[in-house]
């Protein structure tokens, strides 16, 4: 509290340092000005009293701070501030003159010299805290920036628990549905696939701290998916992935591509006797993560469940919150299939973090 305080008085002093500067050069090049030694012990006077007041005008700003919306009575306090300022100041100066047994101090003897020493106190006092002021709003300014990235900071990561907590389901319904179902008609697999099922639920509990996992893995889990649907569907689940070497360098959030995959197995390959076929391309261009997922189902033809619509609303949310309507989900209904796609800024690249910092 001290310290605080000790280093808002410096503050204060060191405005009036340009001031004092400006006076003693105005003396100085007035004809017939005393020696310098006399001029600048007297531009101390003056202009040190006037900060040593200014002390006294900062602690008043912090209790009266500039308001928001106009008011008569602040305007008020600060013309009566304003005038004790100058008559303090003039008052200051003459007991000062007085001490040291200065040669002008006649000049300040008359009543009309004190008025306009005193006017001018006043303008000093305008000049003052009209700079503590604007300080004080831009600080206010700033906390409330800092605030409100913080609310900001906070709801997204809100937002992203929330997604979380609703795709984790969503997956583990689709996964053991595809259990059972080996369990029921292929049991000798069900082993295996209760295996790498327990492999894919360590992936959905990790997370880093932003919210993001490495495309890599991303991806790792991915195959595994698709690998335990294969053992469900055989034949009749085909896959076409190709990944971009360079994609490595890119951070995606969680399910953002396995979500795409289930929901291509479970509402175009599923749905049809004859199975069909799922396309996964991972491709980097310009610097950025072009990732689509493509299969031969009904597309438009087909109604979309409430199932499919929580998988890409979730998977549009979490891209939102991640980077911006940059990388937002696009869809594109065909005859003939469905395609989701999105693009990863080229910022969000771990080398290109890696070349900023």
């Amino acid at each position: 509290m001290v310290s605080a305080t000790l280093r808002r008085s410096a503050i204060a002093l060191l405005i009036w340092l340009p001031f004092f500067a400006i006076w003693a050069l105005v003396t100085v090049s007035s004809p017939g000005h005393p020696p310098i030694p006399e001029v600048l012990a007297g531009s101390l006077v003056t202009v040190g009293s006037a900060g040593l007041l200014g002390i006294a005008v900062w602690f008043a700003c912090r209790r009266w701070p500039w308001p928001l919306q106009f008011e008569l009575r602040f305007y008020l306090l600060q013309i009566g501030l304003a005038v004790i300022f100058g008559i303090a100041w003039t008052v200051a100066i003459v007991v000062l003159e007085y001490l040291r047994g200065s040669p002008t101090l006649d000049l300040l003897s008359s009543r009309s010299a004190l008025m306009r020493q005193a006017i001018l106190g006043i303008w000093f006092y305008a000049v003052l805290a009209g700079i503590m002021h604007s300080v004080q709003t831009r600080n206010r300014l700033h906390d409330k920036e800092m605030l409100a990235a913080r609310a900001e900071a906070l709801a997204s990561a809100a937002r992203l628990e929330a997604l979380r907590a609703r795709l984790n389901p969503h997956f583990m319904f689709n996964a053991l549905h595809t259990l059972s179902a080996l369990v029921k008609f292929r049991p000798t697999l069900a082993e295996g696939a209760v295996e790498r099922l327990g492999d894919m639920l360590r992936y959905t509990l990790k997370e880093g701290s932003d919210g993001m996992v490495e495309f890599s893995e991303e991806i790792d889990f991915t195959r595994q998916y698709l690998a335990f649907e294969q053992l469900r569907y055989e034949d009749r689940l085909v896959v076409d992935l190709q990944v971009d070497p360079e994609a490595a360098n890119f951070d995606v959030p969680p399910f953002a591509i396995q979500t795409l995959a289930e929901n291509a197995v479970h509402h175009a390959i599923a749905t049809r006797p004859e199975g069909g076929s799922v396309w996964i391309k991972c491709a980097c261009a310009d610097g950025r993560l072009y990732v689509s997922v493509r299969d031969n189902g009904p597309g438009a033809i087909a109604d979309a469940g409430e199932s499919h619509q929580i998988g890409l609303r979730s998977v549009r949310e979490r891209l939102v919150a991640a980077f911006g309507p940059a990388a937002a989900l696009r869809v594109d209904r065909r005859d003939d299939g469905f395609e989701a796609s999105f693009v990863v800024p080229a910022f969000a690249g771990r080398e290109a973090e890696g070349h900023a910092s």
